[in-house]
């Protein structure tokens, strides 16, 4: 018997259900792009005061209870249990109306919500965050991290000047998030159950419907053309052009010179020329083959192709794009509507990306003029982004963040030699690079709005000098005094892309915050600052040095000191940037408490060829720590702040008046 219905968080809480993850289930996994976009879907949900919020499908099995606990009911969760393990790890980590979903008091003490079958360690782990006495497991990583992102989301949507009202939130999680919540019989076949599951038809996604309603406004003889670019620019996790090579069987190296290409002038970058080429090639398959006779007759000259060189290949590192493609629609979006003056989106967000469309855009139904430019601006940011904007690439210890450009490489022996186009397997720029980097890491990962205004500027100015406008439209944008949302003061540099504001005093928001309140984006900025000024004299260590994911801030004098140390700071000084740097949560944990000159020891050893964090590496350059080096320390990270603002406004300026 299967039985299939709507409950919400608050149903589940005064029916008293409890589950249970089954062993052959794998342990909690999402990492932090799918728990930001969840959280700002339902956030964005609860800001509308939307009546429901579906949250998706639940599969369990009713398990039998005992007399003991007769008014509970007990479940084997065993499909759906990521998305909602995770609304109950914000039932921990923000608690307020959703208290009463973490646990149940019953007379053999606190009964989890969900437990983990055999697996103590995780039990241990919630027993601890209940208790406030945190104990920490590999086993338990990945819900310790997603607790993190989860605590962090309020002051992160802070920094884009959006407040979270957590009691609203919390109440709209309880009362207006709905499941469908479906049980099957205890003796079901699970085998024949999972294939099921893992067979089921994929729902057309969002960019695929909107892609519908636009083509279907366009002529039947055009509809294939643009479609071809639609398709293309729609994986997200290859490059552009190898998309609409293995599409089309266009011959991609016909669009592209690489001396153009160095001053963004290549005809691939253009999309009305990939249509008419687009175009030629149905046209030549379509021509029916001339007999030989014909031939013969014919006054027509029928060389044969260049044998100069034939096109072989096309070879590149395997990437994975930094957003998505619903993104990518909506930067596109913005920069097409700025364009003509017209309002701007209110926001980003994926689930939402059809209503946004038809809210801003096609509200007014468009000529089939006007789209077929929508999809060719598409086109040409897509291009751009991949020639401009960092990837994930995938390399042998894992991935980085890198600019890989287009180029053709000529091969072969005697008459007969080939081309082969590619992408570079070194970072085209490294600087540009880094500075996305920090970017990506600091900001919001579901929105990233720095990018429609550089896209915007690549787009009508071209590469020259972009890094030099990322660096200004950073210090403008994300260290200014605005309330405004982020969303609000990107559409200001889409009008004007040297738009100036006035600049935040970072003294203020260096000596203001404390301890963990400190943004986080101030410490992946100063590891650029740092890197870029100091590279050269540091050596090679600080040459090799990436961005990486750090999401704890770390007190370099502990809060609790395990035992007394001798190098510690005051309390004035203890939650101050000169004593804190950002970590990862495993190097928080390995840290901990320890004394400084035991955290000194272990930086400097698993940092000898490699540094993972610049401003521990000055930190621990001291032998010993007290209240004037972190000031010292301090005043002089000031300095550089200072110093790289004055530098970026007298480059901007060098830009604009050359």
């Amino acid at each position: 018997m299967v039985d299939s219905v709507l409950v919400t968080i608050d149903d589940v809480i005064k029916d008293k259900y409890f589950f249970n993850i089954p062993i052959y289930q794998r342990l909690y996994v999402w990492g932090r792009e799918q728990i930001q976009t969840l959280l700002s879907d339902l956030w964005e949900a609860c800001k509308e005061d939307k009546d429901v919020f579906y949250l998706g499908s639940t599969l369990v099995i009713e398990r039998p209870t005992t007399d003991t606990y007769s008014q509970y009911r007990f479940f084997d969760l065993i499909d759906g249990q990521q998305r909602f393990t995770t609304i109950w790890l914000i039932a921990i980590a923000w608690q307020e109306m959703l208290s009463e979903y973490r646990f149940e008091e019953t007379q053999a003490g606190n009964r989890h919500r969900i437990q983990f079958a055999i697996r103590p360690q995780v039990k241990r782990f919630f027993d601890g965050e209940f208790s406030g006495n945190g104990v920490n497991f590999e086993e338990t990583s990945c819900l310790q991290d997603a607790l993190k992102e989860i605590r962090d989301f309020p002051n992160n949507r802070k920094q884009e000047g959006d407040t979270v009202d957590l009691v609203k939130l919390t109440r709209f999680i309880r009362e207006k998030v709905q499941l469908v919540f479906t049980s099957v019989a205890e003796d079901t076949d699970l085998n024949k159950l999972f294939e099921v599951i893992n067979n089921r038809g994929v729902q057309l996604q969002h960019h695929e419907i909107l892609k519908a309603k636009l083509l279907s406004k366009l002529e039947p003889a055009e509809r294939d053309y643009y479609g071809q670019l639609w398709d293309a620019c729609s994986y997200m996790n290859d490059y552009v052009e190898k998309n609409l090579r293995d599409s089309s069987g266009i011959k991609i190296i016909e669009l592209f010179d690489q001396n153009s290409a160095k001053q963004d002038d290549e005809d691939l970058s253009k999309a009305k020329k990939v249509i008419r080429k687009l175009k030629k090639l149905t046209s030549q398959e379509r021509d029916v083959a001339l007999s030989l006779e014909a031939i013969l007759e014919s006054n027509n000259s029928f060389e044969q192709e260049s044998a100069q060189y034939e096109f072989e290949d096309y070879d590149a590192e395997r990437v994975r794009s930094i957003i998505t493609f619903p993104m990518l629609l909506q930067h596109t979006l913005r920069i097409f509507l700025a364009e003509d003056g017209r309002e701007d989106i209110n926001k980003v967000l994926d689930k939402d990306l059809v209503f946004i469309f038809e809210k801003y855009w096609l509200n007014q139904p468009p000529a089939s003029d006007e789209i077929k430019q929508f999809i060719e601006t598409l086109w040409e940011i897509r291009y751009l982004f991949d020639k401009h904007v960092i990837k994930w690439v995938e390399v042998d210890e894992g991935e980085i963040h890198s600019i890989r450009r287009l180029r053709i490489n000529k091969s072969g022996r005697g008459a007969k030699k080939y081309l082969t186009l590619m992408r570079d397997t070194t970072d085209a720029e490294p600087a540009f690079a880094m500075l996305q980097s920090m970017l990506y890491h600091s900001q919001q990962m579901t929105t990233h709005y720095w990018l429609t205004p550089l896209l915007s500027y690549l787009w009508y100015e071209g590469s020259k000098s972009a890094h030099v406008y990322l660096k200004y439209l950073d210090n403008h944008l994300l260290c200014a005094f605005d309330d405004e949302p982020l969303i609000e003061r990107t559409r200001w540099f889409l009008d004007d892309f040297w738009c100036s504001d006035e600049k935040l005093d970072v003294s203020d928001a260096l000596n203001t915050a404390s301890g963990t309140e400190f943004a986080h984006y101030w410490f992946y900025k100063l590891e650029y600052i740092l890197w870029e000024q100091k590279k050269e004299q540091m050596g090679s260590r600080w040459q090799a040095f990436i961005m990486t994911a750090k999401n704890s801030v770390e007190h370099i004098s502990p809060q609790n000191p395990e035992k007394f140390d001798s190098n510690q700071v005051s309390k004035t000084v203890l939650n101050t940037f000169g004593n804190l740097s950002l970590v990862s949560r495993s190097i928080n944990s390995e840290y901990s408490n320890k004394p400084y000159s035991e955290k000194r020891a272990r930086f400097q050893e698993k940092n000898r060829e490699i540094v993972d964090s610049l401003k521990m590496d000055l930190l621990y350059q001291n032998p010993k720590w007290n209240d004037s080096l972190a000031i010292e320390h301090q005043a002089e990270m000031l300095k550089c702040f200072e110093g790289y603002f004055k530098r970026v406004e007298k480059q901007a300026s060098q830009y604009r008046e050359g």
